[in-house]
This record gives C-alpha cells, structure tokens and sequence, in this order.
C-alpha cells in the first residue's frame, strides 16, 4: 500500500524529461542527451556525451526566480537551457522530434 502511494506522489509531483541536443559553443557542434527531473520546487539536469564529458547543474525556486511551477514544459525547458548558458557557459539547441 505504501509503495502504490509513493508511486502515486512521483508520478504526480515529478516529470523526467530526456532530450536530444546540440552543444553549439564547445568547437564543433555535437550531440548530447539533456536529461531533467523536475520536482515541485527545484530541478536537477545533466547534459551527457560520454562517460568522461557530463555536466551537472539544477535550480532551487528563489523570489528572484519566480521558480518554474506554472511553467509549460516547452518554456520549463527554455528555463533549463537559460539557467545552463548564463551558470555553465554552455550554449544548446534541442534537437527537432
């Protein structure tokens, strides 16, 4: 009964997002997966090529932020290219489905 509960709670409180995407300001551009867990007030994202090339980063909600709740996911996913570009100087298009 517990398990059927958490359950429950992830699966309405969290979304998991896996997109690909093309680093565009690292030399060439190259393919990478984006993949975020969006929680209720924070978000945690890794940007993956290969074992020896990852990158981690996330964002709390702040008042300065407004956080992202009443976002969309196509402007949530904006958020998390912005917060990546201007903390981790790393620049992405998300490739077309």
């Amino acid at each position: 009964m517990i398990l059927g509960m958490l359950s429950h709670f992830w699966s309405g409180a969290v979304r998991e997002y896996n997109r690909d995407i093309i680093i565009t300001n690292q030399g060439l551009p190259s393919r990478a997966v984006l993949k975020v867990i969006r929680l209720p007030s924070s978000w945690y994202a890794v940007i993956w090529q290969d074992p020896q090339r990852y990158l981690s980063f996330g964002q709390d909600r702040t008042a300065r932020n407004g956080g992202h709740e009443h976002l969309g996911d196509d402007d949530f996913l904006d958020r998390v290219r912005l917060v990546c570009c201007f903390t981790q100087g790393v620049n992405f298009e998300f490739e077309p489905n």
